[in-house]
């Protein structure tokens, strides 16, 4: 509560600066109920009774620019603590007041809309925030939460009009990402449906607004892949996982699959032993394709170097072993490494496949969007 009492004891100091301003009696009594009232709610506030300081400033009829701007700033931290019933409360008596000039009502709406949203109040937060938008077009603080809103609500088409709303010449990358992410969606959508010809619509969009996009790549091998043209489909899934080996934990079954379909799985090999080489988190993939060709390519020597010497994950280490186990040498050790073996997979059993590496959210699939902080890009394999 120690932030409370920095941001609440300047308007003490105010309100005795502004009574000894003045020259009336009246006026002087009035600063001096300001500076009671302010006091009295830190008191509250700091012997964590939120609920009857709210009551003390709510129910202060005197509100100037000073103390609209740390009522504010006091709704705020209520919401950033997680409080966002009071932070609505304080907000809601705020944008009350008439007190307040056209900046103020205007930051004082914003801060409301974030209140609904942090409560899940979508619709009373899309309301607000395109009020906001409607009344201030040049006014673009809207546009980033009404595009979190359509987010949410998978509502792809209002996402990139929310996201062209400030109506700059030049679209930022981040943003082109955004948008190339919101039209891939849109054709997965489609590509459930069975519409294949919506989903080169869409494909054809994503691509122009972010050519370097390994999720374009990644559906535009899925659309061959339901055309049957296999061929072009695994060449499209090496280019995706060469641009960006995260992807290869998701997609290391249906290339695997596809591989073994028309005879390309020592190219497959080769190409994840060059990525191995940059990124260790290819090496399980790797031995799991090893494992399945009965392949010469993974030497001991190899593996008990990097088992020495890299951080390798769970899935790799498992994978060693049972490489290992296939070697003579390690014939008397072969119960041991069982055993180590099958403690290991039982750990695995219990841990989350993937993670997002922005706010640590584990998750059994791979996800484009981390369903916690609402980044993109950001999910690997633990």
């Amino acid at each position: 509560m120690i932030e409370i009492l920095y941001l609440l004891l300047p308007l003490a100091f105010y309100s005795g600066w502004k009574a000894a301003k003045k020259n009336t009696i009246k006026q002087c009594i009035t600063s001096n109920k300001l500076a009671d009232d302010y006091v009295k709610g830190v008191n509250y506030l700091l012997s964590e009774k939120p609920d009857k300081a709210l009551e003390v400033f709510i129910n202060h009829p005197d509100v100037d620019e000073y103390t609209a701007e740390t009522y504010l700033l006091l709704g705020n931290m209520f919401r950033n603590r997680g409080e966002v019933d009071r932070a609505l409360r304080l907000h809601q008596n705020l944008m009350a007041r008439s007190s307040l000039n056209k900046d103020q009502k205007s930051l004082v709406m914003f801060a409301l809309g974030e209140d609904y949203l942090a409560a899940g109040m979508l619709d009373r937060a899309e309301s607000v925030f395109q009020e906001l938008q409607n009344s201030e077009p040049e006014n673009v603080n809207a546009c980033a939460p009404l595009r979190r809103i359509y987010e949410q609500t998978h509502e792809w088409e209002k996402a990139i009009e929310a996201t062209h709303c400030s109506k700059r010449k030049k679209i930022p990358v981040t943003d082109q990402k955004l948008i190339s992410h919101y039209y891939c969606e849109m054709a997965e959508q489609q590509m459930a449906l069975g519409k294949l010809h919506r989903v080169e619509e869409y494909i054809a969009k994503a691509n122009k607004n972010y050519k370097k996009s390994a999720r374009v790549m990644v559906l535009q091998a899925d659309l061959l892949q339901r055309k049957k043209n296999d061929e072009q489909a695994f060449q499209l899934y090496l280019q995706a996982i060469q641009q960006d080996s995260r992807l290869l934990a998701h997609l290391s079954t249906k290339i695997m699959k596809i591989a073994l379909k028309i005879g390309k799985n020592e190219e497959l090999e080769q190409l994840l032993l060059q990525l191995y080489r940059k990124d260790s988190s290819v090496l399980a993939c790797l031995l799991k394709l090893s494992l399945s060709n009965a392949s010469a390519n993974i030497s001991t020597d190899f593996l008990l170097n990097d088992l020495a010497t890299k951080n390798l994950d769970i899935d790799s280490i498992i994978k060693s072993i049972s490489i290992l186990q296939q070697q003579e040498r390690f014939c008397a050790e072969h119960e041991k490494l069982s055993l180590i073996q099958q403690a290991l997979e039982n750990y695995l059993q219990k841990k989350a496949s993937f993670q997002c590496q922005n706010c640590g959210y584990q998750m059994q699939d791979y996800l484009w969007r981390c369903p916690a902080c609402y980044q993109w890009d950001v999910v690997s394999h633990t």
